[in-house]
C-alpha cells in the first residue's frame, strides 16, 4: 500500500464516521418524538378512563338498590 491509498482509506473512514454520527443523532431525535407522542396517547387513554368512571359514578352507578 502506498501513501495515496492509505490517505484515501482514512478519508473514506472519516466520512463514514461522520455520516454515522449524523444518522445516530437523527434516530435519537425521532425516538424522542415518538416517545413524546406515546406519552400523550397514554395520558389521553387514562383521562378517558377516569372520565368514564366519573360519568358512571355521577349517573348513579354506585347506588345500592334495596338498602
Amino acid at each position: 500500500m502506498d501513501a495515496h491509498e492509505l490517505e484515501r482509506r482514512i478519508t473514506a473512514l472519516e466520512t463514514r464516521n461522520a455520516v454515522d454520527d449524523v444518522h445516530r443523532s437523527n434516530v435519537g431525535n425521532r425516538l424522542a418524538s415518538i416517545e413524546g407522542a406515546l406519552q400523550w396517547l397514554v395520558r389521553l387513554i387514562i383521562g378517558g378512563l377516569v372520565l368514564a368512571g366519573l360519568t358512571y359514578a355521577v349517573q348513579g352507578g354506585f347506588m345500592v338498590l334495596g338498602a
